[in-house]
C-alpha cells in the first residue's frame, strides 16, 4: 500500500518523537554517567515501540480524517502488566581512612567502581485517568511493580603487601543491591493516532532497597559483619510507551521506564578486628523496567 504525503509526515514525526523520548531517558543523568540505560533491554523495547508507532501512522493515514478518533480516551482505567526489571547495582568507593586501608587501596584491593547487570521478571498493577484535547491526551498514572531483584558484583585480588600476615592473602569483596516492591506516580502526555497513542511520562518513584558490602579474608578466617543499609528510597521515574485500544474499553500497552532512587552509602567499620580502619561505598539505586500490560477503560 502506498503512503500519502501525510502518512510520511506522520511516520517522520513519530520517529523524531521516539528519538527525543529515548534521549530524555538516556540523559536523565549526566552524559558521562549513563549506566544501566545502555542495556540491550532498552533497545528491544524501543524497537517494539517504533514498529508499533509506524503501524499506527499507516492506520492514521488511511483513515478518513487524521484529526478525529474513533476512540474516546477520556476517563479512568486500570489493568495489570508483566515484564522485566534490570539493574547493574553500580557502586563506587568513597572516603577511607586507616594505615592498612590506605595501603590496601593503593594495592588495588578495593576497586574504585564496580557493577554487574541483573535482569528479573516482574509484574504489577496500574491505574490512571486521562483527559483528551483533540489528538493530545494528558493524564496521571500510578503503578506498583512486584519483584525481588538482587544484583551482586564480586571482586578478589591477592594482597601484595610484604608484611605478614597479609602477604599473598586473597582479599574478596562483594557488593549487593536488592530491590523489593517499587511504586511510581507519573504525569503522562501523548499524541493519538486514532486507536493508538504514543506517550511519555515523568514523576516520582519509591521502593524498598537494600545495599550490602562484605569483606572476606579466607586465609585469616575472617568474614565481615553485616555492613548494610536498607529502607524505602524515593526518587524519580521517566518513560516512553505506546498503547493501542483493541476495543473501545480494552487496550494493550508497551512501556519502558527508567527509575533513579536515592543513592546509598554503606560505611564499613570493624573496630574489634581492625580498629581505626573505615571505608565507604556509594551505591547507585537505578533500574530499568520494560513491560507489556492489558487494561480496561471505564
Amino acid at each position: 500500500m502506498a503512503m500519502s504525503g501525510s502518512g510520511v509526515k506522520n511516520m517522520l514525526a513519530i520517529t523524531r518523537f521516539n528519538r527525543l523520548m529515548l534521549n530524555a531517558v538516556l540523559d536523565v543523568k549526566a552524559p558521562n554517567e549513563r549506566t544501566i540505560w545502555k542495556v540491550e533491554a532498552m533497545v528491544r523495547y524501543i524497537m517494539i515501540l517504533g514498529l508499533l508507532a509506524s503501524t499506527s501512522a499507516l492506520a492514521a493515514d488511511s483513515s478518513a480524517s487524521s484529526n478525529t478518533s474513533s476512540v474516546d480516551w477520556n476517563g479512568a482505567y486500570a489493568g495489570a502488566f508483566i515484564g522485566s526489571i534490570s539493574s547493574d547495582g553500580r557502586t563506587s568507593r568513597g572516603a577511607y581512612q586507616g594505615a592498612l586501608l590506605t595501603l590496601d587501596v593503593q594495592n588495588g584491593l578495593f576497586p574504585g567502581s564496580l557493577s554487574d547487570m541483573t535482569t528479573r521478571l516482574s509484574g504489577g498493577i496500574s491505574a490512571g485517568y486521562n483527559r483528551q484535547f483533540g489528538r493530545f491526551v494528558a493524564g496521571v498514572e500510578a503503578d506498583v511493580s512486584f519483584s525481588n531483584i538482587k544484583s551482586q558484583a564480586n571482586f578478589s585480588k591477592i594482597d601484595p603487601n610484604p608484611t605478614a600476615p597479609f602477604t599473598g592473602l586473597n582479599t574478596i569483596t562483594s557488593y549487593q543491591t536488592q530491590f523489593g516492591t517499587i511504586g511510581t506516580a507519573r504525569l503522562r502526555g501523548g499524541m493519538t493516532f486514532d486507536r493508538t497513542m504514543i506517550f511519555a511520562s515523568a514523576g516520582l518513584a519509591a521502593g524498598k532497597v537494600i545495599n550490602r558490602f562484605t569483606l572476606d579474608l579466607p586465609g585469616l578466617g575472617y568474614s565481615s559483619p553485616g555492613w548494610s543499609t536498607q529502607g524505602t528510597r524515593t526518587g524519580f521515574a521517566v518513560g516512553v510507551g505506546i498503547e493501542h485500544r483493541l476495543t473501545d474499553r480494552v487496550g494493550v500497552k508497551f512501556e519502558a521506564i527508567g527509575i533513579d532512587l536515592q543513592d546509598s552509602v554503606v560505611n564499613a567499620v570493624d573496630n574489634a578486628t581492625f580498629p581505626g580502619e573505615t571505608i565507604d561505598y556509594h551505591f547507585k539505586n537505578q533500574m530499568l523496567i520494560g513491560r507489556v500490560g492489558l487494561y480496561m477503560a471505564f
